[in-house]
């Protein structure tokens, strides 16, 4: 009996251990001097990043490390190959089995000579394959990698044509690294650029990145492609903006919608982040952009969290010093945002996202890296950073935000719920399906990023109100953001934020 009370109470131990939140915010330095994030994974219960470090030898190296649930780097590994420079892909790595894993990337020969790679590696970081691909006497580039099935793996970046424009660069091989085919995409006059790979449920190939007119910002925008295992175009989008930016991200819903991030471009300076929502047969069926009209923000990564809406990762760019700040956004499949924040691990200098993933306590792990500004007291050198939160965005056990009753959002839009304008000046309109809701028990509340409320309708809370405000004003709170959430006694039905200018 007293062994059996011993197992029950170790058990509940590591149950508890199991699901406690875990928060670090980690710089990582190879050889003092710039290092480089590109991408995490999960891998055996720890973090795989992977990215460049410089060392004496080249600008550029492959560099590979293992961090455990705890922030600690417990493996770390380095690559470089004569004077070359070795870059690694922006999106996921293949986790082929728990013993290996496979990533690709570029070496570059010469500036404008390069070739990619498809790279075996296993748990303890050391190389058990190694093959490259690509057209002969030009600049090709990866950017993404996946592998559809025990079969085949797919690779796409760009590569140049001619030198003239550059097109998107899809090759076919088996996992044993034998090419079976590659191929240049793309328009005439048009500069092409992959960034991120998947297979659909159908089975085919879907792909996003940008597009212009060849050397022409102001037209570039994202862009996303069906395509067979063939490499036959089945449909595209393309989403051209001032400036704009590549879809560098993508998710593929269980209703075969697929779900891009990208960045909207209003001029040289000023971007913001977009959501691209199309069908599986590529009709549109949103186009929206997030954030003030002020400096540039750009997305790296999009992912689908365990509670099935979006999590988005990048920067924000700050002219007036310089500085840059992670940023995350939080959406719903329809695309309302629900969430966001910066983050940075020294804060006025240069922060940057590159990838995320969500941990084994729901909580996320963001990778990139961190540039001082000495001018703004920046310390160090450019080094790895890793960020830990918990489950909802908070660095610690503290209150960041982040809104309740989530998970009815999109049941509840779908059921007829509108607040509009966002961001507003003052004026916030919200309209409720009445069949749908009992007004006499239905409240609107408003909290500050702190969880203060500001407003509640009726003013008493649950003290029941007749009809509704069709419209609430709010021009007499400061400019920031701001959570409305619709209540019927005391359950959270939906949190939407607003922002106020």
């Amino acid at each position: 009996m007293f062994l059996k009370y011993i197992y029950l109470v170790l058990l509940c131990l590591i149950l508890k251990l199991s699901i406690a939140q875990v928060y670090f915010n980690n710089r990582y330095d190879n050889f003092n001097n710039g290092d480089i994030s590109t991408g995490i994974n999960l891998f055996n219960g720890n973090y795989l990043i992977y990215g460049c470090a410089a060392n004496n030898f080249s600008f550029y190296s492959l560099n590979l490390g293992i961090v455990n649930y705890t922030g600690t780097r417990i493996k770390n590994r380095t690559y470089n190959w004569g004077s070359n420079l070795i870059v690694p892909n922006i999106n996921k790595c293949i986790i082929n089995s728990s013993s290996y894993f496979t990533i690709g990337g570029t070496n570059f020969y010469k500036p404008d000579t390069s070739l990619v790679f498809a790279w075996k590696l296993n748990e303890n970081l050391d190389s058990l394959e190694y093959h490259e691909f690509g057209f002969v006497n030009r600049t090709n580039q990866l950017n993404g990698i996946v592998k559809d099935s025990d079969k085949y793996i797919y690779m796409t970046g760009w590569v140049d044509s001619l030198y003239k424009n550059s097109d998107i660069l899809l090759i076919k091989t088996d996992t044993s690294g034998s090419e079976i085919w590659k191929k240049k995409i793309g328009l005439p006059n048009y500069d092409e650029t992959a960034w991120c790979i998947k297979t659909s449920s159908d089975g085919k190939l879907l792909i996003s990145g940008n597009r212009r007119l060849h050397n022409n910002q102001a037209t570039n925008g994202a862009f996303v492609l069906k395509a067979d295992t063939n490499g036959a175009i089945i449909w595209e989008k393309y989403f051209p903006s001032n400036y704009g930016l590549a879809a560098t991200g993508m998710v593929e819903l269980s209703n075969g919608d697929i779900v891009a991030i990208a960045g909207k471009g209003f001029g040289s300076t000023i971007s913001r982040y977009e959501l691209i929502k199309l069908d599986a047969a590529g009709n549109i069926i949103f186009d929206k952009t997030y954030g003030p009209m002020a400096d540039r923000a750009e997305a790296y990564s999009l992912i689908q969290n365990q509670e099935g809406n979006l999590v988005a990762a990048g920067q924000i760019y700050y002219s007036v010093n310089n500085s840059v700040n992670g940023l995350v956004y939080v959406f719903n499949q329809n695309g309302d945002s629900l969430f966001s924040r910066e983050y940075a691990v020294q804060p006025y200098s240069q922060n940057y996202f590159r990838d995320l993933v969500q941990a084994p306590d729901k909580g996320y792990v963001f990778s990139g890296f961190i540039s001082p500004i000495y001018a703004n007291g920046g310390t160090g050198t450019q080094d790895i950073w890793l960020l830990k939160t918990d489950s909802t965005f908070c660095e610690g056990a503290f209150n960041c935000g982040y809104p309740t009753g989530i998970a009815e959002a999109e049941l509840v839009e779908a059921g007829g719920v509108s607040v509009f304008p966002n961001p507003t000046d003052g004026i916030i309109n919200i309209e409720l399906n009445p069949d749908n809701y009992r007004h006499d028990v239905t409240v609107i509340k408003i909290t500050d990023v702190l969880g203060k409320s500001v407003y509640t309708y009726p003013p008493l809370e649950g003290a029941g109100g007749g009809s509704l405000p069709q419209s609430i004003n709010i021009s007499q709170l400061e400019t920031g953001i701001y959570f409305v959430s619709i209540l019927q006694g005391n359950k959270t039905l939906i949190t939407k934020k607003v922002v106020k200018e």
